[in-house]
């Protein structure tokens, strides 16, 4: 498991360069390439504020994930698509967005996104499709495994299904975004706008599959910024 996290607490200036770089992988067999600031979760921590990274977590993501040639294999990545000029405190996570080299992640730094890129949810996970074993410890807001809520899907390439909480409006929605390669996320149910857990998922897994197979392979299709 990698993550970054900040081992002092001094102020220190963020590396930049660092995050704004694109960092390499596999998943279920498909090569996976987003800046390093789009990880996040307990195995990705990112902390632009505060001090110096533990080399051996940073340094391993620098020699071992930054050759396109020779992408790392994953069970599993945890992605934020949000607004990355406002990621942590230091007002250095300005300069991420201009040193960003794709499309999508220079748009959405800016919070410019539209369209296709608007609907994304802001987290979401890409899993092996062998390893949903990987959900058991993840439970959701109503402490319900995930694990349980999508192992019985029989998910088809491009379908989204949801298994939702007994007692909560929650629900883990999940989508077959390619041939061994599953998103995992949250949604819910909102009263006031009359949007069903299940209409936010479709909406979201539409938009997901569209974003990781057009933005997120080994080349970018740069059109994804004005699809609708």
């Amino acid at each position: 498991m990698l993550s970054i996290a900040a081992c002092s607490d001094s102020p220190a200036t963020p590396d930049v360069q660092f995050f704004a770089s694109n960092l390499h992988f596999v998943v279920g067999g498909h090569r996976i390439t987003v800046p390093a600031v789009a990880l996040r979760g307990p195995g990705h921590i990112f902390d632009l504020n505060r001090g110096r990274p533990e080399k051996s977590l940073q340094e391993t993501l620098k020699l071992e994930a930054s050759d396109q040639d020779h992408p790392v294999a994953m069970d599993k990545l945890d992605l934020v698509i949000r607004q990355y000029q406002y990621t942590g405190e230091s007002l250095a996570s300005l300069y991420i967005c201009p040193r960003l080299n794709r499309m999508w992640s220079q748009v959405q730094c800016r919070g410019k996104q539209r369209g296709l890129l608007k609907r994304l949810p802001e987290k979401f996970d890409l899993l092996d499709s062998g390893k949903l074993d990987l959900l058991r410890n993840h439970w959701t807001v109503g402490r319900e495994s995930k694990f349980d809520q999508v192992k019985d899907k029989s998910v088809e390439l491009g379908t989204t299904e949801i298994g939702c909480d007994r007692q909560s409006p929650y629900c883990t929605a999940v989508v077959a975004v390619l041939p061994g390669l599953l998103a995992v996320w949250t949604v819910w149910g909102d009263e006031k706008s009359g949007i069903t857990a299940e209409q936010m998922a479709l909406t979201q897994g539409g938009a997901i599959v569209q974003f990781v197979r057009r933005s997120l392979g080994p080349t970018e299709d740069p059109t994804l910024v004005d699809a609708d």
